[in-house]
């Protein structure tokens, strides 16, 4: 069941029972004062007539036919038949019922049982009303008046059946509008499921317009932020593949050239110095030619140590991160004297996932080759520390600094910036010319095996 139907549902139902039960209690209300106010005064009128009567009998008593009399007619009761809220009958000495009102009138309209019950529960007995008849001295006689609101309570029957009538043509009336309204207040919905599909199947152009309603106006500023946020993280991730690409590319294409300059010229050296010793003809020629082999070997192997270190550091599996990274700035020191770089770190390492340890490491390695390029610092701080959830990473120098307005995103700090946003951290960069400059780098711990 949709939210139309279901509100509609939970309106209707509502509004049903507050018809049936608030104006089930009105009209009872209402009928219990009418029937007995509608039999209260017919009483009253009856007994007086009948008041009269009986005076008028006795005064006259000698002066009637026996027959008469006999017959049990004496007030001609079923002239009063119309006299419906009240029961007259007339009952000889005995106790024989002689005459009545109601001998031969038949109620065709009968209320329900379980209305005439409650009908019968909400309104006060009144108790019968007793005239004795005297004749020549003596009781002949007597005439009981019982109220009767049978009678009353078919009327009341009626005109409910009327009013149940306009109140089933005003329930169905108020629940079409009902229908009506809640749909044209909820058709935004349709808007928003579609917006949300659109964005489901990829486009991500798809917004929704302003509502009249406060609530519905609210999820569609929401709704609009979400998907422009949507849009621009899709277009950095794709900006961010194709700086990846790039990224292989340009080392791919380095190590080709490195490949073929470096590793190439000493594998012709080798192969000069090799011939040289097949031909030689003196085992001096020949020491001369191995030695100059080794020296060459030695220098390759520097350079395969250099590629592979710049490919995947090869201390970070070995040793941990910590290790890797005094061993990166032993390094460091040693070939660019005129710079101090200390490390202090704080934390353990071990456990973190492999993706987070190679980010800092590279990190740290391009901040140090930005130092040997540009900041002409003497002094390099690195501090790296993990504080509860986060490892916190600091690269500081005393160089020239720059301005970041103008190099946001040179000197490495696109890659550096790209590399901290795959991992969900946060990169600060502090600076001003000749003020050196800070890296300041917050990263979620991620354990190994966690996504």
């Amino acid at each position: 069941m949709n939210l139309k139907l279901r509100i509609n549902l939970i309106i209707t139902v509502l509004l049903f029972l507050t018809l049936i039960i608030g104006g089930g209690i009105f009209t009872v209300h209402n009928a219990r004062g009418n029937v007995q106010a509608e039999i209260a005064s017919t009483a009253i009128l009856a007994l007086h007539m009948l008041d009269s009567e009986i005076l008028t009998y006795s005064m006259s008593y000698g002066q009637r036919s026996p027959v008469r009399v006999g017959s049990g007619s004496i007030f001609q009761l079923n002239k009063l038949m119309d006299v419906r809220h009240l029961k007259i009958d007339f009952y000889d000495a005995r106790g024989r019922l002689r005459d009545s009102n109601q001998s031969g009138y038949i109620n065709d309209d009968v209320p329900p049982n379980w209305f005439i019950s409650m009908m019968d529960a909400v309104t006060d007995e009144m108790p019968a009303t007793k005239r004795q008849v005297y004749g020549g001295g003596q009781i002949i006689g007597e005439l009981v008046v019982t109220p009767d609101p049978s009678y009353e309570i078919a009327e009341v029957w009626e005109e409910i059946q009327g009013m149940l009538i306009f109140v089933g043509i005003f329930f169905i009336v108020v629940n079409l509008l009902i229908y009506y309204f809640v749909g044209w207040a909820l058709r935004p919905i349709d808007n928003i499921l579609e917006a949300l599909t659109d964005l489901e199947f990829g486009n991500l152009t798809a917004r929704l317009p302003k509502f009249t309603l406060p609530e519905l106006s609210s999820i569609s500023n929401k709704f609009n932020i979400m998907a422009n946020t949507l849009e621009e993280s899709v277009a950095d991730n794709r900006h961010l593949t194709q700086q990846l690409i790039k990224v292989q590319e340009e080392e791919r294409k380095n190590l080709a050239r490195e490949l073929h300059d470096e590793i190439g010229q000493h594998l012709t050296a080798i192969h000069v110095d090799a011939s040289a010793i097949l031909k030689a003809k003196t085992v001096k020629a020949s020491k001369e030619s191995a030695s100059a082999i080794d020296v060459v070997a030695r220098q390759m192997m520097d350079i395969v140590h250099n590629i592979l270190q710049r490919l995947r550091p090869t201390g970070l599996d070995e040793l941990g991160l910590e290790a890797a990274l005094q061993e990166l700035v032993s390094g460091w020191n040693q070939r660019h004297r005129e710079i101090t770089v200390n490390c202090h770190t704080e934390g353990m390492f071990s456990d973190y996932d492999e993706v987070v340890l190679i980010t800092i490491y590279r990190i740290i390695q391009e901040c140090l080759t930005n130092v040997a390029r540009h900041a002409q610092a003497k002094n390099v701080h690195i501090v790296l520390t993990q504080q509860k959830q986060k490892i916190i990473l600091s690269v500081s120098d005393d160089g020239q600094g720059f301005d970041l307005s103008i190099r946001s995103s040179g000197f490495g700090l696109a890659g550096m910036r790209e590399r901290v946003e795959i991992l969900a951290g946060k990169l600060e960069i502090i600076t001003s010319p000749n003020k050196g400059a800070s890296i300041n780098i917050e990263l979620p711990c991620a354990m190994r095996g966690e996504k």
